[in-house]
C-alpha cells in the first residue's frame, strides 16, 4: 500500500513539473502575452515599457494613429497621440530595433513631453 502511495505522489510530482515547464516555455517564447501583439483587426502593440509592478505605457498603432497608452492594473489612460512623421518614424525604428543609435524610450518620452 505504501508504495502505490508514493508511486502516486511521484506521478502528481511529474505531471505538475511537467505543467510548469511547460507554462515556464510559453512565457520565454512569448506565447503568454496573448494574441492581441500579433496584430488584431485595425491595430496592434507595437511595444511595452514596464515602469514598474502593474504599470506599463503601450505604443499602439490604431489605422493610421500611433498611440501613447499608460496602464496600470485597474485602468488604461490615453497619454499622447504620436502624429509628428519623425517622431512615429523614430518610435517605429526604436521599437523594431533597426537603428542601433537611436535614443531610447525615455529619450523620447522627454522629447515628447517639451
Amino acid at each position: 500500500m505504501t508504495a502505490e502511495i508514493l508511486k502516486t505522489f511521484a506521478a502528481l510530482i511529474g505531471i505538475l513539473s511537467l505543467i510548469l515547464l511547460m507554462a515556464w516555455g510559453f512565457r520565454r517564447m512569448g506565447f503568454a502575452r496573448g494574441t492581441f501583439d500579433k496584430g488584431t483587426a485595425g491595430w496592434r502593440v507595437l511595444g511595452v515599457k514596464a515602469l514598474s509592478p502593474g504599470k506599463q505605457i503601450y505604443i499602439v498603432e490604431v489605422g493610421r494613429r500611433t498611440l501613447l497608452i499608460g496602464a496600470t492594473d485597474k485602468m488604461l489612460t490615453p497619454l499622447m497621440e504620436v502624429s509628428d512623421k519623425e517622431d512615429r518614424e523614430m518610435l517605429s525604428a526604436a521599437v523594431a530595433g533597426s537603428k542601433p543609435q537611436m535614443p531610447n524610450f525615455k529619450d523620447f518620452l522627454r522629447k515628447a513631453q517639451s
